[in-house]
This record gives structure tokens, sequence and C-alpha cells, in this order.
């Protein structure tokens, strides 16, 4: 598992698609934990367009996340 801490840069709601569009940026906070974040993930981007709107509605603006990513493993070919 890698983790990694992004910090929510915009999330607005379309009414007319009744999606939340959430742009989510590597933080970069001058607080001691993201310095080290800050140095293996300098830039990069998560765009997301979400149609749950509970799950959407957890996104605040400028508040921080933690981003898990984990290797999916194959059914076919038992790799990660």
């Amino acid at each position: 598992m890698i983790r990694a801490k992004f910090t929510c840069q915009q999330s607005t709601f379309n009414r007319e698609t009744q999606t939340a569009t959430v742009i989510l940026t590597p933080a970069t906070s001058p607080i001691d934990e993201n310095l080290t974040h800050r140095k293996a993930t300098p830039s990069g981007e998560i765009t997301l367009q979400i149609t749950e709107l509970g799950a959407a509605f957890e996104f605040r603006a400028n508040k921080d996340y933690y981003v898990d990513f984990t290797a999916v493993r194959s059914l076919l070919t038992n790799e990660e």
C-alpha cells in the first residue's frame, strides 16, 4: 500500500447533473507531516466526478485527506 496526503482544492456540486466534481492536490501546508508527503509527491492532481451524493458532500475545500493506493489482485493471473 502507498499512502499519500492530498488537500481538497475544490468541491463543486452541479444541480443539473446531480454530480459533484472534487479536485485534490498534494498537501503542501508547512506542517511536519506534510514535509514527508511533499517530498514523495511534490505535484499532481486527482479529479473525481462523484454521483453518490453522500460521498460527495464528505469533501470540503482546504481539508486534507489521506489517499491509499493498494494494488488489485487479478483473479485471472493471481498477480498484484
